[in-house]
């Protein structure tokens, strides 16, 4: 079912489609070969990236029981792809599910408590059934600050420390004697960067958004937006001294496959930002300080570039104000405003956006896990140049990476893909392809009576950290164990 009813159905929002399964045009199949045996089959040997096709965030699997007869392609009754998707309220408890943990209580941008499953199918090595833990309350929150000030005060017991504003704070509670939390730090994977919309029309409205699309796929213009960037001032007023510093984008510092001679970097230089500007034909016409339109449907009138941040994420909004200032200083109007998570996920997908903020992901930690993130290999990726109703227009050097995530996607020997990524890297940094701010390290910050995590375990690598240790063994000592908020409670469901 969610082979046939998500992976192969593009109307349906599943994380990955067939063209994410395909090899040389050629797409792999699944069949089942009885009731308890599938069969995977792939046009190509041994193909190293499918494993990462098949993991927990990428290969969902949908309980057919509760949701085929809602989908459009198996329901009785006339329904859309719209209504499918929203059929499971969140209300509806308890969901189906076959982890260690049920939810059995949510209330809308309050609370989710989720109980301990007795039909988890893991045991210990004592033949003990686990979970060890009979709860897991999350509590809702008005950022990842607020997360942070929550375990720093000893109410929550676990932090991703993802906002530098808050690691000062963070690092100084943590030393004094009652604090309740320890924070280790991995290496550098946290990066920020201007992702520009570069599909030629795909949520393009109007003549102006036509007109600022050329502008984001014309290099001299990304190189511009690069030099207009402070990025060091950015990073020491965010916060002072070394643990933030200024990226050009790409593979993050903390990659294994990070190469620095591979980084093409176009540091701060305000004149060459205001000469590159002038070269792709904007001026400043009424001496307003912002530059104009010289020819075309848009001539005359002011270039204005949007430009989003998730209020969620305390340092991209910082960001993305400063932003406002120093390309205005290069004679661009910056119209910024705030959306929620949600808010993005909806215009992304549309297409009607400019730049965004964003807070970049694994892809460009581990590319192996995210192979078509990276490059326009498939309809949906990478978000800022999808693919719509027409085939999208690509630029010679996002063929070039095209050609070399393919190749890497299926080797395995590990010094030619440090050699692809290199390359790879290169294009991505002197085209400018996303304009690279700030980086740093992530946080994880853990409550002292937490016990079975390993020791060093990162914040972010393969995955979030909750998701990379094994939850269902984590226990804490009798004495330091926190009162249940819903004793007693089992997960029923109904027949």
């Amino acid at each position: 079912f969610t082979w046939e009813g998500y992976i192969l159905d593009d109307s349906v929002n599943a994380p990955r489609h067939l063209d994410a399964w395909t090899w040389d045009g050629v797409a792999a199949t699944l069949e089942a070969v009885d009731k308890y045996t599938l069969k995977f089959t792939f046009p190509v040997s041994k193909p190293m990236t499918a494993f990462y096709l098949m993991n927990e965030d990428t290969f969902i699997v949908m309980p057919a029981h509760q949701l085929k007869q809602y989908h459009p392609k198996w329901s009785e009754t006339p329904t859309d792809y719209k209504t499918f998707e929203n059929i499971l309220s969140p209300d509806k408890l308890p969901i189906v599910t076959m982890g260690p943990w049920v939810i059995t209580e949510y209330k809308t941008d309050e609370l989710m408590i989720m109980r301990r499953n007795p039909y988890f199918w893991r045991v210990d090595e004592s033949g003990q059934q686990l979970p060890y833990m009979d709860e897991i309350q999350y509590v809702k929150g008005p950022s990842g600050a607020g997360r942070d000030l929550c375990t720093m005060a000893g109410n929550c017991d676990h932090m991703n420390l993802e906002n530098p504003s808050t690691f000062v704070e963070v690092m100084k509670r943590a030393q004094e004697a009652d604090a309740t939390f320890n924070v280790t730090w991995g290496p550098e994977t946290l990066g920020y960067e201007v992702i520009l919309n570069q599909s030629v029309d795909y949520g393009a409205q109007s003549d102006g958004d036509k007109a600022v699309r050329e502008l984001l796929r014309d290099l001299r213009f990304r190189k511009a937006l690069s030099y207009a960037t402070d990025r060091e001032g950015i990073a020491q007023a965010i916060m002072r001294g070394p643990f933030l510093r200024g990226w050009a984008g790409g593979l993050f510092p903390g990659a294994p496959e990070f190469d620095q001679d591979s980084v093409v970097y176009y540091a701060y230089d305000l004149p060459s930002a205001q000469a590159l500007i002038a070269e792709v034909g904007l001026k400043d016409t009424n001496g307003d300080g912002f530059v104009e339109w010289t020819e075309g449907p848009m001539a005359g009138e002011t270039v204005v570039l949007s430009l989003n941040a998730n209020e969620d994420q305390r340092e991209a909004v910082n960001i993305a104000e400063a932003l406002v200032n120093q390309w205005g200083a290069a004679g661009l109007k910056i119209n910024y405003r705030t959306i929620t998570s949600a808010a993005w996920t909806d215009v992304s997908t549309a297409g009607t956006w400019d730049m965004h903020i964003d807070r970049t992901g694994q892809a460009f930690a581990l590319p192996f896990t995210r192979v078509t993130d990276l490059a326009p290999m498939t309809k949906t990726a990478p978000v800022w140049h999808r693919e719509g109703d027409t085939a999208r227009m690509l630029q010679p050097f996002e063929e070039r990476m095209v050609e070399i995530m393919t190749e890497y996607r299926d080797t395995y020997d590990s010094a030619k893909r440090k050699e692809l990524m290199s390359e790879y890297n290169k294009l991505f940094t002197e085209n400018v392809y996303a304009v690279g701010v700030i980086v740093g390290r992530y946080g994880l910050g853990l409550a002292k009576r937490t016990m079975n995590v390993p020791s060093g375990a990162p914040a972010f690598m393969y995955t979030w950290v909750e998701d990379a240790i094994m939850l269902d063994t984590l226990w804490a000592p009798v004495d330091q164990q926190t009162p249940q908020n819903r004793p007693e409670t089992v997960p029923t469901y109904a027949p």
